[in-house]
């Protein structure tokens, strides 16, 4: 749901057996994300949302989106394309590694998922 912004969204992206039905019922008002953030991690353009959060103390700044060119399928509902480039390709893919540029580690999945963690500035280190 991180990268469709709510249940409604994702269910028309999932059979019934993905879980169709889980998201079709009322949603929470938490439940709705926004894509408002944009980060380039490992070279890479991705659009998504963020969150700040405090881990042990720390705060934290957690990005999970998608590559933009794959997000601008999604977000038009033109699956069958996003679902070819992906199978094309998903050998790139998938990638953990720290990027020095975003200051912490950053995960890429064989879908063009992003999820990167950093420590927000002043935290310590």
């Amino acid at each position: 749901m991180a990268f469709t912004g709510s249940g409604r969204a994702t269910a028309r992206h999932l059979t019934d057996r993905q879980g169709h039905k889980r998201f079709t019922g009322l949603e929470h008002a938490a439940s709705t994300s926004v894509q408002d953030a944009a980060h380039t991690l490992l070279r890479t353009e991705f659009a998504g949302t963020d969150h700040v959060f405090r881990l042990n103390g720390p705060r934290v700044e957690a990005f999970s989106g998608v590559a933009k060119d794959l997000f601008r399928l999604l977000a038009r509902g033109d699956i069958e394309e996003y679902r070819a480039i992906v199978h094309a390709t998903r050998h790139s893919r998938p990638r953990l590694t720290f990027d020095k540029d975003w200051g912490g580690p950053v995960s890429v999945h064989a879908d063009g998922s992003v999820f990167a963690l950093r420590l927000l500035p002043g935290q310590g280190a």
